[in-house]
């Protein structure tokens, strides 16, 4: 079912109006009347005749025409004999106000359980319950569906909040740095209608050109997935998460789990999605002004002009350090433009055309950047000198900028009162004007991003999967326990359906076993305890490096015996290697949206260290290098200071076969494999070490 209901309603009832001026019921009639609902109006309160020149009705079942939307206004216990009567009435939608419900504890769960279910069975959709309400400000519409008090100005930016609070602060905000909100949604509780299905009803909203998310918790991490990864192909999603802190570990057995905080699971989704993430509204607020008014940058070439040169030193470090570029200007733009401006000017990039810089000087310079092939953006700093006529400067300014296919932002450093006039003249044209050089600049280096992203999601194809051996593989789980870790063999085995490379290994369960299989490895040997009730063998000592002999062999199998006396202990032996990077792949099961894996500097140090990066599965052969490329040791991998690095190709390989292994078999729990020991070809790479736990 659509959600025009509840954002395109016909009529609007308020079940619960008011004619106290400081309640809800009167608030949201108010709001719905100041500004301008194009639909019928319908207050329902069985005390009072009318309200703010509304009739009011004495129960929803007395309004003479049909109702798409419904507020509940009421006390708790009395929104599910109110729900039926809207369920006989054929209430498409209704916006629960009231709080009293989950949030409050089991009785109040249970309250909301029964509305859902009254509501289910009527095929009405519920908005909330404990939520503001929605706005519209689409001229055909200009619905005021809410009790907050930010004047509904149009605008091309919608808002999804969980947080009526931070939804009104970010309404608010908006407002001041003179921008507009189209489509607005406060869902509290949201027990029916979730963040995702609004999240691609905007999407669909053609006024939208930017969404704005912010969460508190994911109820659904994968439908929330899917939703951000389809809209944000086709326009840009802003986001933020509250409680990015965990004040507790979860209790893992995995190097994986102990190094994954909760928030890193909700930066992988934005990330995996195409989501841009932010940890501040202010951030949050002024790159949406820029995504909703300018085109998406095509590059990274940005084209600097300025009338003083500071704030464009500024602009040009934040430039860079966003990943950006200022490239040089070709011969012919300097050899056009020079005759254009004072002599004195500077003919580079950034383009500097003096304090002096007129209306003339300012279009020479534009048009030259926005012609130029290496620039796909434009920064435009224009402090207004009394001597200069600003106004001809700002009109020029934005005649160009309302025909231009290359996105503009101004820094405008001025007195914002005297200059209003001509600041109104920039902004009109679409442009968007920031106080500070290095605001505008992060706004381009995120509007840039998310150009890559979606350059990428157009071009990018899926990888051929690799052959695997998946009857062995589905004979190896079959014969496991349904919960708890592989034994070394199947894990070992397992590994090896799926080709990657393991380093040669054998099994005993006691000495003369194992003094009789190490001819088959050859020495030196490595020597592990492998047991279920040893989930660390080097900090229980049950490892032991380098054993060069049988009969240094037999001494520390008998060592080894002696200490781990637990039933089903088994000895691992190893070709032992040297020399080579180590590193750990793992992955870790999440509840309702599928594994994570971590890639990084491994063996006893990963937890010291904490040099990880972590991506969402599956994984293609790209995702796998970009992931490598993110920890801060990655110039080691690739060979430093005359030492040789790591195999790359051959990592990305493994992290790609653990994505498909994990795909085949989701009841995975946690995998380590650590350390992974890896060299340049002719050198070989391979897991010295496995854990996985179902």
């Amino acid at each position: 079912m659509t959600l025009d209901p509840l954002f395109r309603p016909r009529t609007v009832a308020i079940i619960g109006a008011s004619d106290k001026e400081l309640s809800i019921g009167y608030r949201i009639l108010s709001n719905l009347s100041t500004y301008g609902f194009h639909g019928e109006i319908y207050p329902i309160n069985p005390k009072t005749e009318s309200i703010l020149n509304h009739k009011t009705y004495p129960s929803i079942m007395d309004v003479p025409g049909e109702v798409d939307l419904a507020h509940i206004v009421l006390r708790n216990t009395m929104v599910p004999g109110v729900m039926e009567q809207c369920g006989e009435k054929a209430v498409k939608a209704v916006i629960i106000n009231s709080a009293g419900f989950k949030e409050i504890g089991p009785d109040g769960a249970a309250l909301e359980e029964e509305v859902l279910r009254i509501a289910r069975e009527n095929g009405i959709r519920v908005f909330g319950p404990n939520c503001q309400g929605v706005m519209n400000s689409d001229p055909d519409v200009s619905l005021y569906s809410n009790f907050t008090f930010t004047p509904l100005r149009p605008g091309g930016i919608s808002i999804i909040a969980q947080s009526g609070g931070v939804g009104e602060v970010l309404n608010n905000r908006l407002l001041e740095l003179g921008a507009g909100v189209r489509l607005y949604a406060s869902n509290g509780n949201a027990c029916d209608i979730s963040i995702p299905e609004i999240l691609r009803y905007m999407g669909s909203d053609k006024g939208t050109r930017a969404i704005i998310v912010h969460i508190e918790s994911l109820a659904d991490p994968k439908d929330f997935l899917f939703a951000a990864k389809e809209v944000a192909r086709i326009k840009p999603v802003l986001a933020m998460k509250s409680g990015r802190t965990d004040e507790g570990a979860k209790a893992v057995c995995s190097h994986t789990g102990m190094l994954m905080q909760q928030h890193v699971i909700t930066n992988l989704i934005f990330e995996k999605s195409g989501v841009i993430s932010f940890t501040s509204h202010e951030d949050l607020c002024q790159a949406a002004i820029g995504f909703a008014s300018q085109p998406v940058p095509k590059g990274k070439g940005v084209g600097i002009i300025t009338n003083t040169g500071g704030p464009a030193i500024i602009a040009t470090d934040e430039l860079i350090e966003g990943g950006l570029e200022i490239p040089q200007l070709s011969e012919k733009t300097r050899e056009s433009l020079t005759p254009l401006l004072h002599p004195a000017a500077s003919v580079n990039n950034p383009i500097d055309v003096l304090a002096t810089g007129t209306p003339e000087h300012y279009s020479a310079s534009l048009k030259a950047l926005l012609a130029e092939e290496s620039v796909h953006s434009v920064l435009l700093h224009f402090v207004t000198p009394f001597f200069v006529d600003c106004p001809a400067v700002a009109r020029e300014v934005a005649t160009i900028g309302q025909d231009t296919t290359k996105p503009i932002v101004c820094v405008a450093m001025t007195n914002k009162e005297t200059w209003a006039d001509t600041l109104a003249t920039v902004r009109g044209s679409g442009i968007p004007t920031y106080d500070f050089p290095e605001t505008a600049a992060r706004v381009l280096a995120q509007m840039t991003r998310y150009g890559i992203f979606r350059d990428k999601t157009q071009q990018k194809t899926i990888d051929e999967p690799y052959d695997a051996d998946r009857q062995r593989a589905n004979d190896i789980m079959a014969s496991a326990e349904k919960s708890g870790p592989l034994s070394a063999e199947k894990a070992f085995s397992l590994l090896e359906c799926y080709d990657i490379p393991v380093v040669p290994w054998r099994l005993a369960a006691k000495t003369s076993e194992a003094l009789d299989t190490v001819e088959e490895i050859g020495y030196p040997v490595v020597l592990k305890v492998d047991s279920p009730e040893v989930i660390h063998k080097s900090d229980a000592g049950g490892v032991i490096l380098n054993i060069k002999n049988a009969k240094d062999l037999r001494k520390k199998l008998e060592l080894m015996e002696a200490s781990f006396q637990f039933e089903g202990r088994r000895f691992l032996l190893q070709q032992y290697k040297t020399g080579g990077i180590e590193v750990i792949v793992g992955a870790k099961a999440e509840e309702n949206l599928g594994h994570v894996l971590m890639f990084g500097l491994g063996g006893i140090y990963v937890e010291i260290l904490k040099d990880v990066a972590f991506a969402l599965s599956p994984l293609t052969k790209v995702d796998a290098e970009a992931m490598m490329g993110k920890i801060k040791s990655a110039p080691l991998l690739e060979g430093a200071r005359g030492r040789s690095g790591a195999d790359l190709d051959s990592l990305g390989d493994i992290l790609v076969r653990l994505s498909q292994l994990l795909s085949d078999f989701p009841q995975i729990k946690e995998i380590d494999l650590n350390p992974i020991s890896s060299v340049p070809p002719p050198g070989m790479t391979a897991v010295l070490d496995a854990r996985i736990i179902l």
